[in-house]
């Protein structure tokens, strides 16, 4: 075991208590048990990354499991009758994929898709109009354009202040492994007739699909998105708006742009699903490396540095 793990392991031994990466690693100094050869100013980073790496490649074998996102435990509480029983149930692990081409996915008309133009329209204007003329559908996507409609997907674009997450895309992703191993600011969720209910804040489900996508590739809870009786600013991601967006093949997709802004204990790990190579980048300053962007992440920061200016 690494010696990040090693004080992991040490001190939750003697807390006997699930604690996050920080406070491990204050103890840790407290009780002078941090090797000299460790230092920086992220090491709490460093260690909750190296936790849920070992957590996500060791599975059942991994001594560590998370009690809820950043809070961690042995797995030696599990059969300790001292602990109580609300520490010994594990947040469960992340999938490894995920199916984006769902049977009962949403379209709108592509008539109603040409009119969103280049810009970034406003979503009760686009969904507003296709309500109207009765041009949304549900249907399999592989007979969307057959049938003249548009796909509706949702980005979920994850913000801190004035900088956005970017990483590369790995291969997992069905239709959109044209986007494999380009970078991008967005997780994209296929928008189905299934994510509407009673309780969603718009008449289509686009946030509550949106709160799932980072769910699952972001390897959260769902009290994460929740900010009733916590110090925190989390909440769910906010629809910014809608964006139409032109394949290859002349096929149109409607993609609806959403903000999540991050609580501050949150920090993406390397090694999650297709979370690769993950970076802060400034909303307001477009990348030198822009060509290395996937189309959809170009159109949304052009948008974001407009608005910063």
């Amino acid at each position: 075991m690494d010696t990040y793990l090693d004080i992991a392991q040490t001190v939750l031994q003697v807390a006997r208590r699930p604690l996050n990466a920080k406070a491990m690693l204050d103890m840790a100094y407290e009780a002078g048990v941090v090797p000299t050869h460790l230092h920086g100013q992220t090491q709490h980073k460093t260690l909750q990354a190296r936790l849920s790496e070992d957590i996500l490649h060791h599975r059942e074998a991994s001594a560590f499991y998370r009690t809820e996102p950043g809070q961690f435990a042995l797995k030696s509480f599990l059969d300790d009758p001292a602990i109580p029983q609300a520490w010994k149930v594990p947040f469960p692990a992340r999938r490894r994929t995920r199916d984006l081409k769902r049977p009962h996915a949403l379209g709108v008309s592509r008539s109603v898709a040409d009119t969103i133009g280049n810009g970034l329209a406003l979503f009760d204007n686009v969904f507003g109009r296709a309500e109207a003329e009765d041009a949304v559908a549900s249907m399999h996507p592989d007979e969307m354009q057959e049938h003249g409609y548009c796909a509706v997907w949702t980005f979920s674009v994850v913000r801190r202040t004035d900088c956005v997450l970017t990483y590369r895309v790995g291969r997992y992703r069905d239709d959109r492994d044209a986007f494999a191993n380009r970078r991008s600011v967005g997780f994209v969720g296929a928008l189905a007739a299934d994510d509407v209910s009673l309780f969603s804040d718009d008449p289509l489900g686009v946030v509550d699909c949106a709160t799932t996508v980072l769910q699952y590739d972001l390897d959260l809870s769902l009290a994460s998105f929740d900010s009733i009786g916590k110090e925190t600013s989390a909440s769910r991601p906010a629809i910014d708006g809608v964006i139409a967006v032109e394949g290859e093949d002349g096929s149109l997709e409607v993609v609806v742009v959403l903000s999540w802004f991050c609580p501050d204990w949150f920090e993406p790990t390397t090694r999650r699903l297709s979370l690769n190579e993950p970076d802060w980048l400034c909303s307001a300053t477009r990348p030198n490396n822009i060509e290395d962007f996937e189309p959809w992440s170009v159109r949304v920061l052009d948008h974001l540095m407009a608005a910063e200016q």
